[in-house]
């Protein structure tokens, strides 16, 4: 069988309907996704601009792994992507959390309203409440969500129903999490389905894990290996993403433990309890592996996070908008700063 021909047009020279094998795939069938693919600008971004500029997008049938401890931040990252990418269509598996769930995030990250106030306000039938429901549906119209239990099966027909919704297929497949996914013993094995899936359907899809407790414990640093699961040599992007301030109450405590003191312990003391007030606004994350060619790795990005809503910003100076409202206010500053005599 020869080889595809390429064609002449009036944007260049591309492959002409090359032949699908199923194993296998030719430089011209390569030419043709890549060449489809830069120009319809089908790539993901997850709205982090660092790492962005590195990944340049998730590509179709390209795996991207959130690597974190438990309550590090993953599905904040997640959903900052998914918010970040409204006009695609996404079909999102997050089988421990029911699809109301999912909307009150939603909406409570959209309207600046507190998850526990909109519930409330939506129990008592409040007008307002219920119009930030309408208008967080209309905000997300392609978006889906399968939140039943994560089987081979119910995953393949969750993603048949999506095409059929949508008449299209995924622009963003996100699973939450992978150990919930009912396929074999091993977390590698999980990934290694996970990413013969996203070939198969050729779709761009974020796959959260969480660490074991000893790798991904008291907020260190996470690292290509933090995950320790064989999941990650499958990915094309690991993003990690931890809670520093577990790591300086770790050392805050050890410290405060010692019989004797010392200057040092002293004035570390008050480093790490002027760092633990700033970081308990935040998340970090990095990108620990890009397979992107060109692509670079990014060591750490600081990211806000609005404790009642549950939005990510970047961290603008190097405190959080939250901890110098509280300074402004705890300090009697607020009429200085409101008559243009003190500033933040």
């Amino acid at each position: 069988m020869t080889a595809p021909e390429w064609v002449e047009s009036e944007a260049g020279w591309s492959p002409a309907s090359p032949h699908q094998y199923t194993h296998l795939t030719t430089l011209s069938e390569a030419a043709a996704r890549f060449i489809a693919e830069a120009q319809a600008g089908k790539r993901v971004d997850l709205g982090i601009d660092p790492l962005d500029e590195q990944m340049r997008g998730i590509s179709a049938g390209h795996l991207a792994l959130i690597v974190g401890y438990s309550h590090s931040g993953k599905t904040l990252v997640a959903l900052h992507a998914i918010r970040h990418n409204v006009d695609r269509r996404v079909l999102w598996y997050p089988p421990d959390e029911p699809a109301v769930l999912v909307l009150t995030k939603l909406a409570s990250a959209m309207w600046g309203v507190p998850a526990r106030e909109l519930e409330n306000r939506v129990r008592d039938a409040d007008p307002w409440a219920l119009q930030v429901l309408g208008h967080t549906i209309e905000a997300f119209p392609n978006l889906l969500i399968m939140d039943r239990p994560l089987t081979p099966k119910a995953l393949n027909q969750a993603y048949t129903e999506a095409c059929a919704h949508w008449g299209d297929e995924p622009d963003l497949v996100v699973v939450d999490y992978l150990d919930l996914l009912q396929v074999g013993e091993r977390s590698g094995s999980k990934a290694e389905y996970v990413k013969a899936f996203t070939t198969e359907h050729v779709v761009p899809t974020i796959v959260l894990h969480q660490t074991s407790r000893s790798a991904g414990s008291r907020g260190q640093r996470m690292g290509i290996d933090s995950g320790n699961f064989g999941g990650e040599t499958v990915a094309m992007f690991q993003i990690g993403v931890w809670r520093k301030r577990n790591a300086l109450m770790h050392e805050l405590g050890e410290l405060m433990a010692r019989t004797t003191t010392s200057p040092w312990v002293a004035h570390r003391c008050a480093e790490l309890q002027h760092d633990l007030e700033v970081h308990r606004y935040t998340i970090t994350v990095n990108l620990n592996k890009n397979k992107r060619p060109g692509g670079g790795l990014v060591d750490e990005v600081d990211m806000e996070v609005q404790l009642d809503t549950g939005v990510l910003s970047p961290l603008f100076g190097g405190l959080p908008s939250q901890l110098r409202r509280l300074r402004v206010v705890s300090d009697d500053a607020y009429h200085r700063y409101d008559t243009g005599e003190g500033s933040w």
